[in-house]
């Protein structure tokens, strides 16, 4: 299968709004996330929104040969999940069902920790073995666990050195 990853900013993620949501919400609603569709809408309008205001923001895209959306990568730098220094936050690492497990993640991964700023990189996703072990053998140790909000399900912070 042939694609490209390109550098995209917050206006390009904006224009693709909906690819975007198409592509949450096929990514989230099966296995491990069990997300409603609704939770792709707060997924991208939660990205969106805070493109534009956070220091360190960029992104990835994985775009077919029509320059379709295969899957995205984007984070900034920020102080969320470290509670006090900054660090870069991969905020979102999302590819299509239909073309997962072929390394298009791991490149839009790569991609985009080449694209930030210096120092470790954390990120938050769900505990479960799916997630933390490919993020494991991607250079990535369990920091911290949280039920954030009103989550029923625990999720981890991973940290990685850069």
């Amino acid at each position: 299968m042939t694609y490209r990853l390109a550098r995209v900013t917050a206006g390009d993620l904006a224009a693709r709004r909906d690819e975007l949501l198409a592509l949450c919400a096929q990514a989230f609603c099966g296995d491990p996330w069990h997300e409603p569709p609704l939770g792709a809408v707060r997924t991208v309008d939660r990205l969106l929104g805070s493109a534009d205001g956070k220091d360190g923001f960029t992104a990835v895209a994985a775009l077919d040969a029509e320059e379709a959306l295969l899957g995205f990568s984007a984070g900034w730098t920020d102080t969320v999940l470290s509670g006090a220094a900054s660090a870069f936050e991969l905020a979102e690492l999302v590819v299509a069902p239909g073309h997962q497990g072929l390394g298009i993640g791991r490149r839009l991964h790569d991609e985009l920790l080449l694209g930030a700023a210096p120092g470790p990189a954390l990120l938050m996703t769900l505990d479960v073995p799916e997630l933390t072990d490919r993020y494991t053998g991607w250079g990535w140790t369990v920091v911290d666990r949280r039920r954030p909000g009103k989550e029923l399900r625990e999720y981890v912070v991973m940290r990685r050195a850069r």
